[in-house]
């Protein structure tokens, strides 16, 4: 319990010791700047742009909705293209490289017959003892 106690006192210390000066040094600069707490102005990259103003555009009534405000055409209008789908591409055989499947016997093969007679004759010397 004494031990608890000790760390609880000892973090509350060190909490103290560093947050103390910090939370001086923060009220010390708006004090400086003369701006109050509640009216803190926001500083840094995103305070230095403009704010965004949003985008209006107008729309025309839809014809399909209301057929009596539909406007009278002026000139002609040129013809929609028909959709068309996307034709379907023929079966086309498809080259599937084949992966080397020889790559231990290539390249860790010597080395591991090495370790093998290695461990064979360890063996055999160990049996006739």
């Amino acid at each position: 319990m004494d031990l608890l106690v000790l760390m609880f006192v000892t973090g509350f210390a060190m909490a103290t010791l560093i947050f103390w000066p910090l939370l001086s040094r923060a009220n010390r600069r708006l004090a400086e700047s003369g701006i109050s707490d509640a009216a803190a102005a926001p500083i840094g990259k995103h305070a230095l742009r403009s704010p965004a103003t949003p985008k209006v555009v107008a729309r025309e009534p839809s014809t399909d909705a209301q057929p009596a405000l539909a406007k009278p055409e002026t000139a002609p209008e040129a013809p929609r293209p028909v959709p068309v789908a996307p034709q379907q591409r023929s079966a086309e055989p498809v080259q599937i490289p084949v992966l080397p499947t020889d790559l231990f016997a290539k390249n860790f093969e010597a080395k591991f017959n090495r370790s093998r007679q290695r461990l064979a004759r360890l063996r055999d010397e160990i049996s006739k003892e």
